[in-house]
């Protein structure tokens, strides 16, 4: 590997809105380091698009079809000593349709983005998260390691 390569773990998440509502799709997982109050995502499969992996999440975690499908930022998390980065894709859409109340990453339920925003028991960084996804910022990074890992910034912050 040269010194510009990285290994990647890539990822998606996505804010589905319930078409002409201020609803949002969210799960309640218990399932590991994501637990808590999160949108639906998960990693793209060998060959898949970020566009096609996030359709394809949101279908398998909610059974929701998606339109209007539209990237909002990107986090990454990358290692202070390793060459390894974790990348999340985040992509707005609607939906319309019978949303599963539950699948293997949890519970399912329609949520007003408010009550969301405002909720006690969110994923852990979800409301930096946010802020991609209300369009309050395109990009945020954090450094990790084993001791532990920085807050996530906004870029335009760092950047000054």
């Amino acid at each position: 590997m040269s010194d510009r390569t990285e290994r990647a773990e890539l990822t998606v998440m996505v804010m589905v809105n319930k078409k002409g509502t201020d609803l949002v799709a969210v799960q309640e997982r218990r399932k590991g380091s994501w637990d808590g109050l999160i949108f639906p995502g998960g990693h793209l499969e060998r060959g898949e698009s970020f566009a096609c992996a996030a359709v394809r999440e949101v279908k398998e975690e909610t059974g929701l079809d998606v339109s209007r499908l539209c990237c909002c930022g990107v986090v990454h998390w990358s290692h202070r000593t390793r060459a390894e980065r974790y990348l999340a894709v985040l992509y707005r859409a609607e939906a319309e349709g019978e949303l599963l109340p539950a699948t293997e990453e949890g519970r399912n339920f329609w949520m007003p983005i408010a009550e969301f925003r405002a909720a006690e028991g969110k994923s852990p960084a979800m409301d930096e998260y946010l802020t991609c996804f209300l369009g309050e910022a395109g990009e945020l990074f954090a450094e990790y390691d084993e001791d532990g890992t920085d807050p996530l910034v906004r870029q335009k912050e760092r950047e000054r």
